[in-house]
């Protein structure tokens, strides 16, 4: 989400650098960023080493994603000691409440997006949030299962839509989206497309393909479909 909104911002304000911007994901230990010279987002797990280092400076905005709300104060907080810039937290509590078109609009609303945008955003995130559930190498553990209980040690329930989805249709609509257009699949930004950033590019049928890799291969979480 934050990925999606400040490429947009980008868009209306820079459009020179808005298909140059990077996102990427940074792993535990060496923990590290690029150069400012390009917009970037940077995604990681490893909190406690970050709230460790000196702050990120001045250019750079913390965002938050906590399971409950006190977490997300206590994160925020950690960060603002050290002189950061927190943007949103986002946390489940919060997020069952308001729901996802909830924070949409607080996201739409914090990158000074126009309310045409809305829509878009709305679009873009439904059918997203499909394929990321349903497809590729972070889907939901109880559909892999599903395709293929060879997959788990553990039995799992079944996944309440993932079977009954068209997921080349879902898959061919969310590359219709207008979002999906104005992004260029060939950037270093084009990642942001794929149901996780480890996922091959979307071409009509990479749901389908990764599915029945699953469901014959015995792919895991993570597992690439050139892995094999």
């Amino acid at each position: 989400m934050v990925c999606v909104c400040f490429f947009l911002n980008m868009n209306v304000h820079f459009p020179s650098l808005a298909n140059t911007t990077k996102c990427y994901f940074q792993g535990e230990g060496n923990f590290s960023y690029s150069s400012l010279d390009q917009p970037q987002v940077m995604k990681s797990h490893d909190f406690k080493h970050i709230t460790n280092t000196n702050k990120l400076g001045a250019e750079s905005v913390v965002f938050i994603t906590a399971r409950t709300k006190k977490g997300g104060y206590k994160l925020a907080y950690n960060f603002k000691k050290l002189g950061n810039i927190v943007g949103l937290t986002q946390d489940l509590e919060t997020l069952s409440e308001i729901k996802a078109d909830g924070f949409l609009d607080l996201y739409a609303h914090f990158f000074d997006l126009h309310s045409h945008y809305l829509p878009m955003l709305q679009e873009h995130y439904t059918l997203w949030g499909k394929l990321r559930v349903c497809c590729g190498v972070q889907m939901s553990k109880h559909w892999r299962y599903e395709l293929n209980p060879a997959t788990s040690s553990n039995k799992l329930e079944p996944h309440p839509y993932c079977g009954s989805l068209d997921i080349d249709a879902v898959e061919k609509a969310f590359m219709n989206t207008t979002i999906f257009k104005m992004i260029d699949d060939t950037s270093s930004l084009g990642r942001i497309l794929r149901p996780a950033l480890k996922d091959e590019a979307l071409d009509g049928r990479y749901c389908s393909s990764y599915n029945e890799a699953v469901r014959t291969k015995d792919l895991k979480f993570d597992q690439q479909l050139n892995s094999v």
